[in-house]
């Protein structure tokens, strides 16, 4: 898998570093599958150089073979501080993966609301830190769906992204120009080792 296609969807999560929202009850079904959703999905190993640093949001930007993508890093990377403009690192994060997507009738105006955080999980291997995933709501308008890759490009009210579908998910129903409420969640790496620096 890519990094544009992996990461791209990071690019949409940027924008709500600063907005972690309460936490979901736990007899929420998308909590509940989202949770499933973020602790069964296997973290993606990226090789890319650091082309941008956001301090204040702990967001990296990486250049990797297939173009740039925005990276939100969890709090357990305790190196983040020392990181630099042209190093090269390994990432090891989760990609945004759509929930849940329902029509909507008419021509709504697209609009996002960030509302919750979940409880941490685990990856592959045991790899923690994951507790950054939240579920973000967004009325969308449908790009493409590329069933044989599980993937779904969404224009958003601020981006046009491309998300990883879960399984259970009838993207078949789904066609270009449809206006869809879709909910998805998202997760910060949690490992940045740098291979190689500029400094």
């Amino acid at each position: 898998m890519n990094l544009r296609l992996c990461a791209v969807s990071a690019i949409f999560v940027s924008a709500m570093v600063a907005s972690t929202g309460s936490a979901m009850a736990q007899n929420d079904p998308l909590a509940k599958a989202a949770d499933k959703v973020v602790s069964l999905a296997d973290p993606i190993h990226v090789h890319a150089t650091i082309v941008g640093i956001d301090a204040a949001n702990r967001t990296l930007t990486l250049r990797g073979p297939h173009g740039d993508a925005a990276v939100l890093v969890n709090k357990e990377v305790t190196n983040f501080d020392k990181l630099h403009l042209g190093d090269k690192v390994d990432v090891l994060y989760k990609n945004a993966l759509l929930v849940s997507a329902e029509k909507v009738k008419g021509n709504g105006e697209r609009e996002r609301v960030d509302t919750a955080a979940y409880e941490p999980t685990s990856g592959k291997n045991g790899v923690t830190g994951f507790d950054a995933a939240r579920q973000i709501e967004v009325l969308a308008t449908v790009e493409s769906v590329d069933n044989k890759k599980r993937t779904i490009t969404l224009r958003g009210p601020w981006h046009t992204e491309t998300f990883d579908l879960t399984p259970d998910l009838a993207a078949e129903k789904l066609k270009r120009g449809d206006t869809i409420h879709a909910v998805f969640v998202s997760a910060t790496a949690v490992q940045v080792t740098p291979t190689t620096s500029t400094n």
